[in-house]
């Protein structure tokens, strides 16, 4: 798990928001066999809504309360008060729904594959035990702290990385020269940045040159790493308070999510026919 988790804000593909999709209106016959929590204009809205809702609401840390109910309920409806208001309007020519809906049902089926995979082989505590010990060694197992983030421009002569070192205290963008000479890999795309950074993360060398600069200094000598030369620039620093074992359990979780979902894309990337 190389981003760390303590750090880490997840946009993942689990993070979905269920929105209102609006039943047809329902014969009297086929309404008997269907719980509904409300009725707005005709329009029924099915219990299965409002239990994807909460489920959504558990998920996120909620009790599953009366208040928490009603709530969602409320919501609903109004959120159908909406959509009503828009088709009356004929807004809804201008939404592609067969791409919506696709991307719908493949969030909603990776879901149910993370969820199979997890029932069949459930995280043990004793799994987030040991990740979080890793992490936390990640921060030279200080509780507070600096992170660090970091650039680098990485050449194969100690000449060339003195010449790039003169023409960036001269004023030109470190990004820039690290796009165009730095032989590291992603350079070209992120000119050169390794992001937040823990002490950790770092060798003993360069975690006492980093937390001596200034933020946006470079250090002024080329340093030799293995395969080259490299360029230090110290972009920004910020103080950590890494949380407790407890508190930090769903992004630990969330993390093996994560870790199982790019092993599995690499693995079918790997096997499938892709034309592009």
């Amino acid at each position: 798990m190389k981003k760390h988790v303590f750090a880490l804000l997840f946009s993942t593909l689990l993070s979905i928001s269920y929105g209102v999709i609006a039943a047809p209106e329902a014969s009297s016959s086929s309404a008997s066999n269907i719980n509904f929590f409300a009725t707005v204009n005709s329009t029924m809205l099915t219990k299965g809504l409002l239990d994807l809702n909460i489920k959504a609401a558990v998920a996120q840390g909620q009790k599953n309360t009366p208040e928490l109910q009603k709530t969602l309920k409320d919501e609903l409806i109004n959120r159908e008060l909406l959509a009503q208001q828009a088709e009356r309007m004929d807004l809804e020519k201008g939404i592609d729904l067969d791409d919506q809906y696709t991307q719908l049902r493949q969030t909603l089926l990776i879901q149910a594959l993370v969820e199979a995979h997890f029932k069949k082989s459930p995280i043990t505590d004793a799994q987030l035990r040991e990740e979080y010990d890793r992490q936390r060694k990640l921060t030279g197992d200080a509780t507070t702290g600096f992170q660090y983030r970091v650039s680098q421009i990485i050449v194969v002569n100690e000449s060339d990385a003195i010449d790039l070192i003169n023409r960036i205290n001269k004023s030109e963008l470190f990004g820039k020269l690290a796009q165009q000479y730095s032989i590291a890999d992603g350079a070209k795309s992120n000119g050169g940045q390794l992001g937040w950074l823990f002490p950790g993360q770092l060798s003993p060398e360069l975690q006492q040159l980093v937390s001596k600069l200034n933020k946006g200094a470079i250090y002024g000598a080329p340093i030799q790493v293995q395969g080259g030369w490299a360029i230090i620039k110290l972009d920004d620093k910020r103080n950590f308070k890494l949380p407790g074992y407890e508190e930090s359990k769903p992004q630990l979780r969330q993390a093996f999510v994560q870790q199982y979902l790019v092993e599995t894309v690499k693995d079918l990337r790997g096997r499938a026919r892709i034309t592009q």
